[in-house]
């Protein structure tokens, strides 16, 4: 069974790259998508919401897959579950919500279009990382700083938008199929205790806790990766 990893704001499908350390016989099988408005692709017409792009997924491609979601890409899974759940097998959620914070979001994307990508660059990568990781010199800060440093502030300022329009919490008992929410206990995003939350709702849902920080699949990627293949084993004993 294949994974669908879905990256987080910012990024692109090249951060699947980060996903499996590589040194495993068992290696992982993965494909990635890129999001409208993220890498090289345009600024996505204004309004799109997070829905919009599970939508965008399910018209290119063929599941069941096995969703990997970090984040934002989180999130999307969630719609591509609640929307097109013939494609999703199961579901990896890792430091993510049901629930986007307008508020929040709103003064994040005003604050993007203000000062550029490169002025939000130090307060995005302080939430995302430990200051040890930042401090490491590891490819991931160099990768993550290029991508957030060329995606168009118009299109970040978009992403951060649909975000705040994200709202499934009363939806989450549609999701049925077996899902892992992978939490960083660390995280400076996504707390501990929002993960939990988002656990005890999801039917068939079990909660995995990391020493990590937001980009738990980067910074720590052996503890994430094997957090990933247990899944995988649990979801190959419910459907034997």
């Amino acid at each position: 069974m294949t994974i669908l990893f879905l990256h987080p704001v910012g990024l692109d499908r090249d951060a699947a790259g980060f996903l499996d350390p590589g040194d495993s016989p068992d290696t992982l099988d993965v494909h990635a998508v890129t999001f409208p408005g993220h890498g090289d692709r345009r600024r996505a017409r204004p309004g799109l919401t997070l829905a919009d792009m599970a939508d965008e997924i399910a018209g290119h491609t063929r599941g069941p897959f096995d969703v990997v979601g970090a984040s934002l890409g989180g999130m999307v899974a969630m719609h591509l579950a609640l929307d097109h759940p013939a494609i999703v097998r199961s579901l990896v959620l890792a430091c993510t919500t049901p629930d986007g914070a307008t508020d929040v979001m709103e003064d994040r994307a005003a604050a993007t279009e203000e000062r550029g990508s490169a002025g939000m660059l130090d307060d995005t990568m302080t939430r995302w990382f430990t200051a040890d990781g930042l401090a490491s010199g590891a490819p991931y800060l160099g990768y993550s700083r290029d991508r957030l440093l060329a995606m168009d502030p118009g299109a970040l300022a978009d992403t951060w938008r649909a975000v705040g329009t994200h709202h499934v919490l009363d939806r989450l008992p549609e999701i049925t199929v077996p899902t892992t929410c992978i939490a960083g206990r660390v995280d400076a995003s996504t707390p501990l205790e929002v993960m939990k939350d988002l656990a005890s709702r999801l039917p068939n849902a079990r909660l995995v806790e990391l020493d990590a920080p937001h980009m738990a699949f980067m910074e720590n990627a052996d503890e994430f990766a094997a957090a990933v293949r247990a899944h995988l084993e649990w979801v190959g004993g419910e459907h034997r």
